[in-house]
């Protein structure tokens, strides 16, 4: 058995957090009755928080890679994402409509589900559940470009990224001819389902790839360039978050004509400096204990989360001041992993909340080598 890395753990708890400050925080910050100083930090927070999804998509090419790249069996890995993954998703979808109240959205809870529509946040389910159905495929292209040369790889990459800039451009025009296509006149749902598809966020899942196979380089360059990452990281965020409260108007330098490249090198460098972070928080035992309880139900708590949140909104007084989304930033944070902890007590309940052994991680040793069948040279 492969040891687990556990800063990977560490920097997945850290991603559910930045979910839940998107969605009071970030939802905060776009108040029309809020000061400007309110405004201007929670829109701060905001953007730092603003990748979190992209980390998690880093952190699934990365540890699934990382899980299946010496062995795979497709038959099993089906099995237990249907068991794990796909069973818990469509419960907690009916879940999540029904306590939201979108009563409405029941009457066609097919089309909820397999678009992520059940709310507003599980487009990321719809969209992620199809990189698992497309996993037999992506690890056989991934084999074959494992036995080619370094310099082959390097071009792949610059030549993958290109390619998937000028799509990310023009996916609106794509999509919306594909919906034309496959559907005539697609509904709004129908519509949706060929949005969310993976393509528009494949970049990130091909880094997390990279990484994996270069993983001992990756970590000893980040703890070298640790303030250079960090610099650089400052950099782009605060390009980010000018733009997000249009401080320089509509033209912001050269922003808008390079918005797409900006957003994904800030996106790397968020998920590197908060890599950075969580190797250091992993020499904490108490700091490290806590986000990795967090990563171990970020999955159901994801999932779920936005009930939590909807219920602590509702009963509890909404001061308008920036504290407000704080308290519930807290709350929803920690006690929704909280309450999939104790739900781990019940018989079976791993086929409801996907976590499938209610313990708590053992150790904190940092992996500094990976062995892998393929050569790690890309």
């Amino acid at each position: 058995m492969k040891e687990r890395l556990v800063e990977l753990d560490v920097l997945r708890g850290i991603a559910f957090v930045m979910v839940v400050v998107q969605h009071t925080i970030g939802g905060y910050s776009y108040l029309k009755d809020i000061s400007y100083m309110d405004l201007a930090l929670s829109r701060f927070i905001y953007t730092i928080a603003q990748p979190a999804v992209k980390i998690f998509l880093i952190l699934m090419g990365m540890t699934l890679i990382y899980t299946y790249i010496d062995k795979f069996n497709w038959k099993s890995f089906y099995i237990k994402k249907i068991k794990f993954l796909i069973v818990p998703y469509v419960i907690f979808s009916i879940l999540d409509m029904y306590l939201l109240k979108d009563w409405e959205k029941l009457r066609n809870i097919f089309g909820q589900i397999v678009t992520g529509n059940a709310a507003y946040h599980l487009w990321y389910m719809g969209m992620a559940i199809r990189i698992y159905i497309y996993f037999p495929i992506i690890i056989f292209i991934i084999g074959i470009i494992g036995k080619k040369s370094g310099i082959f790889k390097i071009n792949f990459i610059v030549l993958y990224s290109a390619a998937y800039i000028f799509f990310i451009q023009n996916s609106n025009r794509v999509y919306n001819f594909l919906g034309r296509i496959i559907f005539g006149n697609p509904t709004e749902l129908q519509q949706k389902f060929i949005n969310i598809s993976p393509l528009s966020w494949s970049i990130y899942f091909v880094i997390g790839v990279y990484i994996i196979f270069n993983y001992s380089k990756f970590k000893n360059m980040v703890l070298r360039y640790g303030k250079a990452i960090t610099v650089l990281y400052t950099f782009f965020a605060a390009a980010v978050y000018c733009k997000n409260m249009n401080l320089f108007g509509d033209e912001f330098f050269v922003y808008d004509k390079l918005s797409y490249g900006i957003g994904i090198i800030h996106n790397i460098l968020c998920m590197m400096f908060f890599y950075l972070i969580s190797l250091h928080i992993v020499k904490k035992r108490i700091l490290c204990g806590f986000f990795k309880f967090i990563a171990r139900y970020s999955f159901p708590s994801y999932m779920f989360h936005v009930v939590i949140l909807q219920y602590f909104a509702n009963n509890i007084h909404q001061a308008g001041k920036l504290y407000s989304p704080f308290i519930l930033l807290m709350l929803t944070a920690f006690i929704t992993p909280c309450i999939f902890y104790i739900i781990g007590f019940i018989p079976f309940s791993r086929y409801i909340t996907g976590v499938r052994k209610n313990s708590v991680f053992r150790g904190n040793k940092l992996h500094h080598n990976i062995k892998m069948n393929t050569r790690t040279a890309h």
